[in-house]
């Protein structure tokens, strides 16, 4: 995952949802190399949406792995389109530590007392393989707790976000001069989003993340294997897992974010040149997906 730096004037171009997030609290990790690049994977989830005559692709990215992802084919498509679409822009408007201040902390209540006694287990475990102080989430409401915990967790794995499609996609499509537009316009935008959750919400979504963290790193990487090779049935199961675990976080986060892509599709497919949308891997596995929500406005969805 990228550093602080992202804050200061330079920061690198493109920053996706989750750290973004994860940046505003204040854990810092340091950044280590990656190990080394995928083989090009014919097989890599892609679909094209089509309808007014014009076409959109749409492809899911995973979190990072041990390599950096690479995919000819949609690498090759990006030069032709008018504008790639991702989850968070890079934009802000106020200052991080005023965003996390107002969204992030809770000074009346503290983490722990929010959680059940098996949760707050699972967070100590959770935090021992991130290598991450316990005490440092303090007063973190459970969103920002998740992030931090996650951030801290890919730290010590030793794995940064450079290497995910996102990524290796958008400093590509700015230097070509390709518009990047996001779902979230501004990093004020994507905080309010996660500050405004409900108490049920914001709670489950600690849990999932410490679902995914507990699961373990090889069971994680199965998954993650599994989609560059065109199979999504483990990215399946994880969503029927969220459904089930975390209802109030999944019909927020997957059926309300999912459900709001569809006019961006409709828009874009207004313009006779495609666009390329990337979105995190979840958002299109299991009967909410957006591929699902797409086909139900009548367009038509082609694996490609």
């Amino acid at each position: 995952m990228a550093c602080w730096a992202m804050f200061r004037t330079g920061r690198p171009a493109g920053i996706s949802r989750r750290e973004v997030a994860r940046a505003l609290a204040f854990a810092t990790v340091g950044c280590c190399p990656l190990r080394g690049w995928t083989d090009d994977a014919a097989n890599w989830p892609l679909w094209t949406v089509e309808g007014r005559g014009n076409r959109v692709f749409l492809t899911g990215e995973t979190p990072p792995r041990p390599v950096a992802w690479q995919d000819h084919r949609i690498e090759g498509l990006l030069w032709g389109c008018s504008a790639l679409w991702t989850e968070t822009n890079q934009l802000r408007h106020q200052d991080p530590q005023s965003l996390v201040r107002r969204y992030g902390i809770d000074d009346s209540m503290p983490l722990l007392s929010k959680l059940t006694e098996p949760d707050q287990k699972r967070l100590v475990q959770a935090a021992q393989l991130a290598r991450l102080p316990l005490d440092s989430l303090g007063q973190s409401r459970p969103w920002l707790a998740a992030f931090t915990l996650e951030q801290a967790y890919y730290g010590a794995l030793n794995l940064r976000e450079s290497g995910t499609a996102e990524k290796v996609l958008m400093p590509r499509a700015a230097n070509a001069g390709i518009t990047v537009c996001s779902e979230f316009p501004s990093i004020d935008d994507l905080v309010a989003f996660m500050g405004e959750s409900s108490p049920a919400e914001d709670v489950q979504f600690l849990q999932y993340t410490l679902d995914h963290i507990l699961d373990g790193t090889a069971e994680n990487e199965r998954i993650y294997a599994q989609w560059a090779r065109g199979d999504v049935s483990g990215a399946e199961g994880m969503v029927r897992r969220m459904k089930a675990s975390q209802p109030a976080m999944y019909d927020r986060h997957v059926v309300g974010r999912n459900k709001g892509w569809v006019p961006r599709f409709d828009a874009m497919l207004k313009d006779p040149k495609p666009a390329l949308v990337i979105v995190g891997l979840y958002h299109l596995a299991g009967p909410d997906s957006i591929l699902a929500r797409l086909q139900g406005e009548g367009l038509k969805v082609i694996p490609t």
